[in-house]
């Protein structure tokens, strides 16, 4: 009987602590402003994003006589290089996802050439803008500190994803210059016509 009773109050623990641990439990983080730790802030200060943003970052600038214009600029142009570091990121990881799918044959010499192009071109396509990137919610935190969500939402991550792809395509002269390789055009072709298709 004392056997029962011992496993009985054991399953009830367990029981209880499983039903303080459900999933949307550990999904409702506890985010605290990075310059004022004590405090709790807005999920998306912790890069959790809100829903309808398929990419966003978060920029920061701390308090400054200069005013909250220029504050508001600073946090923005923060999180818009924090957001093209991010989109040129998951543009090359889809390429060399693509590119392993569809480069089977080849050398490893003409595979690097091919992602070393592929990686130039999303460089130059990012760094000179990621279209219609907008400003989504920004947060003057306790500490004087101003934070910037800048993000895009499906419909022009994919379009800017489309940018890189039709750059790449269009063969920069500067670029393919360097690029001769024939069988390496080739995958490169085959490549870019399968991201077009995601």
């Amino acid at each position: 009987m004392k056997k029962i009773l011992i496993t009985t109050c054991f399953i009830g623990m367990l029981a209880g602590c499983q039903s303080n641990d459900t999933v949307q439990n550990v999904q409702q983080l506890d985010c605290f402003y990075p310059d004022a730790v004590t405090v709790s802030a807005p999920r998306w200060i912790c890069d959790v994003m809100p829903e309808g943003i398929e990419m966003g970052a978060v920029g920061y600038s701390k308090k400054s006589v200069a005013g909250l214009n220029i504050m508001r600029d600073i946090a923005t142009n923060d999180a818009r290089a924090r957001l093209a570091q991010q989109f040129e990121s998951n543009v090359n990881t889809l390429f060399k996802q693509a590119t392993q799918a569809n480069i089977v044959s080849t050398t490893e010499e003409v595979s690097e050439e091919v992602t070393e192009y592929f990686e130039t071109v999303t460089k130059n396509v990012t760094s000179r803008t990621l279209s219609n990137s907008r400003v989504i919610v920004t947060q003057r935190s306790p500490g004087g500190g101003l934070y910037t969500l800048v993000g895009m939402d499906k419909a022009t991550y994919d379009a800017n994803l489309a940018a890189v792809v039709t750059a790449a395509g269009q063969k920069d002269p500067q670029l393919w210059n360097k690029f001769n390789n024939k069988k390496a055009a080739e995958d490169l072709e085959a490549v870019l016509s399968s991201l077009q298709k995601l």
